[in-house]
């Protein structure tokens, strides 16, 4: 255990808040008395092994997207095959496309419970199975029951775990790690679209699928590298009895009272029947780490007198996993505890002891291959940021937690805590069952219906509803639709992988400059676009036209991936990004089940073009709709304010 004085370090470290939580138990640190504030505190790598995962991630995304969103390579030779009509086997993508994102918010709060290693595995295993199963199908029930939902729910948890996992690596380089992460889909497409296709033509489409289950067995590999990060446990004790902390979701602050109470613990009001969803109450519920944190220092200090105000005490205990840990994080861990020591004793009556595990020597190959268990009380989701993926500098949140720490006095926790909720006690003691808290509050944060009840928000949704009604179009028929109009074939299995190409570039450059611009001008811009750019797509059949098209179309409509949450946090705030994100979900997902089938109908009754032109009418509409939705917001959120 290294000295709690003085290790000189004053290079800035970054920290991440995994759940923050209230404990009220036993605390065998300090002696028997109760534990009344906790936080599980993960210490990113910032690089090493981070930039391991970040490629985990690119490559599992890549193969996910490259297989979910290239199903129109494959779709002629399914329908000659089963002697079905094309409707029906684009219904078959549409039901896996739809439940990989309305299974969103069960993902997330698996993610919750079990970890991300755990989940992408798992949705490996299920994915691999059900193409494989998918290759012995004979009718449209038994390949819409394995390729459909089966698969659909694989690509959702390894969706999820792939694209949430890399912000918790990351802090300083977040939003490019994420950037770099999410470019997985886009190449997959790019590269995925045109190998299907002259595949499908030498060993068709039973060959490619069985392939593909191949493929989704890599990732169970790819998801073995999200390894448990380094963890500290801060635990804030008192020794008097007396002390309650109660929050109120109205004030947005906890609060401490004095009560007969024996425990220090967390006390909400009794839900009413709205708040309630999974027989759990919402993260909005449950007060940020940093108001239990600082109201209890805040009480503790200003009692007069050194002997009679009750003494705190914060403990940080670091977690090594049991690969060991490196010299480098050792004296990040020990930076951190340096300053928090300098914070803590400008406050009176806090003492301050820390407990540090030796790290563990292994060989190479030893640590390469030792198996680290997921910590069981950690609670990813339970951070307001989990699907925040723009800067963090330019989020309020942030600005606000580095500017109320004096420069001396930052520990780097400082942001963190204002994100993460507080658990309780008998969330962290779940270790048995699936439907545990940890995963009914999950669901009930995504799914709360009280963000239904704005305006702005209902026209925001039924926008993006509006947006997946035209979005897979291009990606299911676009091949077929240039080759009867007289196109090569080299040049027509080429088109979707253009999209894929500038849906990249797209991502990084609106990205950026959603950073400098509104980013919901910046979105509805971009929608409009591309709704207009797919409405002309059939004024002319040249070549080059056709590669314009699919670079304007893949350019912007990759806002959809890169700037929604930015939109969400513009809107409503940090606070409403989990909800929002699931409610939003759920009618993407509705949008993609109806999609493709409305349009392969449309073709076979009245052309491509009509397909194309409502396609591109949908997605115009989407943008159209999203003109009037910021002044509806901030006229919401300023008549709330009055009341």
């Amino acid at each position: 255990m290294p000295p709690k004085s003085a290790f000189k370090d004053d290079t800035k470290k970054s920290i991440i808040i995994v759940p923050s939580r209230v404990v009220s138990r036993p605390d065998q640190l300090e002696g028997g008395e109760e534990t009344e504030i906790a936080a599980q505190i993960s210490v990113p790598h910032e690089g090493g092994w981070g930039w391991i995962v970040v490629i985990a991630s690119f490559f599992s995304i890549m193969i996910l997207d490259g297989v979910a969103f290239t199903f129109g390579s494959l779709i002629t030779d399914i329908t000659d095959d089963l002697k079905i009509s094309d409707s029906l086997v684009a219904l078959i993508n549409s039901v896996a496309i739809a439940i990989y994102f309305i299974a969103g918010p069960l993902s997330s709060a698996f993610i919750n419970r079990f970890g991300f290693r755990a989940c992408i595995m798992c949705g490996s295993v299920i994915c691999s199975l059900s193409l494989f199963c998918s290759y012995f199908a004979t009718s449209f029930s038994s390949l819409c029951i394995f390729y459909g939902a089966c698969a659909g729910f694989g690509y959702c948890l390894i969706n999820m775990s792939s694209s949430l996992v890399v912000g918790f690596y990351f802090q300083k380089l977040r939003s490019f790690a994420l950037a770099v992460a999410t470019m997985g889909s886009s190449i997959g497409i790019m590269i995925m679209f045109p190998a299907n296709t002259n595949l499908v033509k030498l060993v068709g489409w039973r060959v490619v699928t069985l392939l593909h289950s191949g493929l989704f067995g890599l990732i169970f590999y790819f998801g073995m590298t999200y390894r448990p990060l380094l963890s500290l446990t801060v635990l804030k004790t008192t020794d008097d009895p007396m002390r309650t902390v109660t929050y109120l979701p109205s004030l947005s602050t906890a609060v401490l009272r004095q009560t007969p109470s024996r425990t220090a613990k967390v006390e909400g009001l009794i839900p009413t029947a709205t708040e309630r969803l999974f027989s759990a109450v919402s993260n909005a519920n449950f007060p940020t780490a940093a108001a239990v944190v600082e109201d209890t220092a805040t009480v503790t200090g200003t009692q007069p007198g050194p002997s009679t105000a009750a003494v705190s005490r914060l403990t940080l205990k670091a977690h090594t996993p049991p690969s060991g840990i490196s010299r480098r994080q050792l004296k990040q861990v020990q930076s951190i505890i340096s300053k928090t020591s300098v914070q803590d004793k400008i406050k009176r009556n806090v003492e301050i002891s820390v407990h540090v595990e030796a790290p563990v020597k292994r060989s190479c190959w030893a640590r390469l291959c030792h198996w680290e268990s997921h910590v069981p009380q950690s609670r990813p989701m339970y951070r307001d940021d989990a699907f925040y993926d723009g800067r963090l500098e330019n989020l309020p949140a942030y600005k606000k937690s580095v500017m109320d720490a004096p420069a001396e006095a930052r520990t780097g926790l400082e942001y963190q805590l204002a994100v993460s909720r507080a658990a309780t006690t008998m969330d962290l003691q779940e270790r048995r069952g699936v439907f545990t808290t940890a995963v009914r509050r999950i669901l009930a944060t995504m799914m709360d219906p009280k963000l239904l009840k704005k305006n702005s928000f209902l026209l925001l949704s039924f926008s993006g509803f509006l947006t997946y009604l035209g979005y897979l179009v291009p990606y299911v028929f676009l091949q077929d639709r240039n080759e009867k109009a007289g196109i090569a074939h080299h040049h027509c299995a080429l088109f979707v992988s253009t999209i894929g190409f500038s849906n990249a570039l797209g991502r990084l450059t609106l990205g950026l400059l959603a950073c400098k611009i509104n980013p919901i001008k910046l979105f509805t811009f971009s929608c409009t676009v591309a709704g207009i750019g797919t409405l002309s797509s059939g004024l002319s059949y040249n070549v080059y036209y056709q590669y314009a098209y699919c670079s304007i179309f893949g350019f912007f409509i990759s806002s959809l991936a890169c700037l929604r949450s930015m939109v969400i946090v513009n809107l409503y705030g940090l606070e409403k990004l989990t909800n929002a994100t699931g409610m939003m979900l759920v009618f993407q997902g509705v949008g993609s089940l109806i999609s493709t089938p409305i349009a392969s109908i449309l073709k076979n009754n009245f052309g491509y073009s009509v397909a194309f032109y409502v396609a591109g009418f949908f997605i115009t509409l989407s943008g159209i709709f999203l003109l009037p939705v910021q002044s509806m917001a901030h006229r919401e959120n300023k008549n709330m304010s009055s009341k």
